[in-house]
């Protein structure tokens, strides 16, 4: 854990490589000492259709998954960590969100 979720505008990957910011938004995390490296997983899924603000404007979510247990404050930084890494890749004509999402440990199942 966590699961770092990226969700993103597809007409981006025109604009750049999608593997470099998957890379990114895993070491960020991996560079809080919030999780120990080897828990880290982070992807990237494409949206084809979306609505951004009224507009086509192409952007960047990220969703945080994590188990409940950090603090407000630890949270508050590693999103902050996130969105500026991701703006400084993207550039301010992207959209960029980021989310820290708690989850229930004792309702998680995984293989």
């Amino acid at each position: 854990m966590p699961h770092m979720v990226i969700s993103y505008a597809k007409p981006l990957e025109a604009e750049m490589e999608i593997k470099p910011l998957v890379e990114t938004v895993w070491n960020v995390a991996e560079r809080s000492g919030l999780f120990t490296p080897a828990a880290i997983k982070s992807r990237a899924l494409p949206v084809e259709h979306f609505v951004t603000g009224g507009s086509d404007k192409l952007f960047v979510h990220v969703e945080a998954k994590m188990f409940a247990g950090r603090t407000t404050e630890q949270k508050k930084a590693l999103t902050k960590s996130l969105f500026d890494a991701i703006t400084a890749m993207v550039g301010p004509q992207v959209a960029v969100s980021v989310e820290a999402i708690d989850m229930d440990k004792e309702s998680y199942t995984k293989s």
